[in-house]
């Protein structure tokens, strides 16, 4: 076969097939193919397919997103060299287009000889290789025009456009595109006005470049406030669907390995404003949308504190699938002026049978104070799900002081009926917030979101049951419980 019919041959197998080869071909190297990736190859092709029309790509740093972006502009152009298209991604497609590799495959992109062809489609084939024979692409920094006449404009935000827009006026199938590539800047992301300045700049400029409605708009980036262009996009145009790659996924595995050790992704995690916004694509207000970090105050874990009562809490997850929430136990204990220690804290998937060993285990952890010979007050557990079976398990198996509690009121209402007492500095956590348990609470605190956007709020729901008890006037005691 020659090359050019094995390039026919080659484009019309996809996107992914066409890109995995094409990038050996011409980078001397397989592609590395990491979990993140298969989604981001199927949204490459449903783009080209017009099947998606407006887009938000969301993926942490080092996902080879310009890449992808890169080889997708060059099959867009491959298979239709007339398209328009205006993008930032710019140095990479001229190397590619020109690889000696490339021109061989493809050295008259617009042209295919189908050996099925009739003769009619045999003339205007003939016919149209004449009259690109002789043509070349020409390049400058600014744009390259195809042989065939199409354009390909590289224009950084806030950068003159007139005159150039997108695809082609009443064109049938893809005939160009609209690619934002990290439109907002670490260094200016924390200024509500350059925000703005993008969010404008689109709204008045890259929304009025496009040749026919069809045309689609992606925007690719990296998330970095709740205000970027992805966030301002989500909330005016509904029209807008996001295609979110965090760096680890609902069970904390990484999806990047080959770019991200263990080590790498906590030394990451130490900035969790950062992380949780460029790495896991959900950027939190900064310090908390509702509970913020310094609200919390530490308590040296070498002292020893006599406390008037020590209680555990419990949230029980629904399901142990890896999409859902986990169960989550909480031990603290309440000083002489009514501060509130939180002790210690597991969380974990587990099944029924696991679950009731682990509160077990749990509980005679904090039973009895081996100091002060305190007994644990009570072991209170939300009476819904997993939990109710959880309370009739241990009070009929262990005898353990297991209370229900009845949720009288929706998730956030309860955070903020103890919202002032933690931000009156009067919940502390051990040592410092990157010690033991700390990072996990205080990541999942500063998340929690008004509309219940967040993730996850297990440890939340468990952290507020130990508040609600510990402050709670007339607190049941293990006395209460036996009569």
């Amino acid at each position: 076969m020659q090359p050019a019919h094995f390039g026919y041959w080659l484009i019309r197998q996809g996107f992914a097939a066409w890109f995995k080869y094409i990038f050996r071909m011409i980078e001397g190297m397989p592609f590395t193919i990491e979990p993140i990736h298969p989604d981001l190859f199927d949204c490459c092709e449903k783009i080209y397919n017009q099947e998606i029309s407006r887009i938000n790509i969301n993926l942490p740093p080092r996902s080879a997103k310009t890449t992808l972006m890169t080889y997708l502009l060059v099959y867009a152009l491959t298979n239709n060299p007339k398209c328009n298209i205006i993008t930032e991604i710019s140095a990479r497609v001229f190397n590619i287009l020109e690889n000696p590799v490339f021109k061989e495959l493809y050295p008259f992109k617009s042209v295919y000889l189908n050996e099925n062809a009739d003769a009619a489609d045999d003339f205007w084939a003939e016919y149209r290789l004449k009259e690109t024979k002789g043509k070349v692409n020409l390049y400058s920094s600014k744009k390259i025009t195809t042989y065939a006449g199409g354009v390909c404009l590289f224009a950084s935000i806030g950068s003159q456009i007139t005159g150039y827009g997108c695809g082609i006026r009443n064109g049938a199938g893809f005939t160009g595109m609209l690619v934002i590539d990290d439109a907002n800047k670490p260094g200016d992301i924390r200024s509500a006005v350059m925000r703005q300045k993008v969010f404008r700049y689109y709204v008045e400029t890259l929304l009025s470049r496009l040749n026919n409605s069809n045309v689609p708009i992606v925007n690719i980036q990296q998330r970095l406030h709740v205000e970027d262009l992805t966030g301002l996009l989500e909330a005016k145009y509904p029209n807008f669907i996001t295609l979110k790659k965090p760096l680890l996924d609902d069970a904390g595995v990484c999806q990047l390995p080959a770019q991200y050790t263990q080590e790498r992704v906590k030394e990451l995690q130490s900035d969790n404003y950062v992380f949780q916004a460029q790495y896991m694509q959900s950027p939190i207000i900064l310090g908390g949308q509702v509970i913020k970090r310094d609200y919390f105050r530490y308590y040296p874990v070498n002292q020893t504190f006599n406390y008037k009562r020590i209680l555990i809490a419990a949230d029980t997850a629904m399901k142990v699938k890896e999409y859902n929430d986990y169960s989550v136990f909480i031990a603290g204990g309440v000083t002489a002026d009514n501060k509130l220690h939180v002790l210690d804290m597991v969380r974990g998937r587990w099944e029924a049978p696991e679950l009731e060993k682990t509160a077990v285990n749990f509980w005679n952890n904090y039973k009895c104070n081996p100091v002060t010979g305190l007994i644990c007050s009570g072991f209170y557990v939300e009476d819904k799900a997993s939990g109710t079976g959880l309370i009739q398990g241990l009070k009929s198996k262990y005898g353990m002081p297991v209370m229900g509690l009845k949720a009288d009121a929706d998730k956030l209402t309860r955070v903020e009926n103890v919202l002032s007492y933690i931000e009156a500095g009067q919940v502390l956590l051990p040592e410092n917030e990157n010690y033991g348990f700390c990072p996990d609470l205080l990541n999942e605190c500063e998340a929690f979101s008004r509309d219940m956007s967040h993730l996850h709020d297990d440890i939340v729901d468990a952290l507020v049951h130990l508040i609600s008890e510990a402050i709670a006037k007339n607190t049941v005691s293990i006395l209460d419980f036996y009569t």
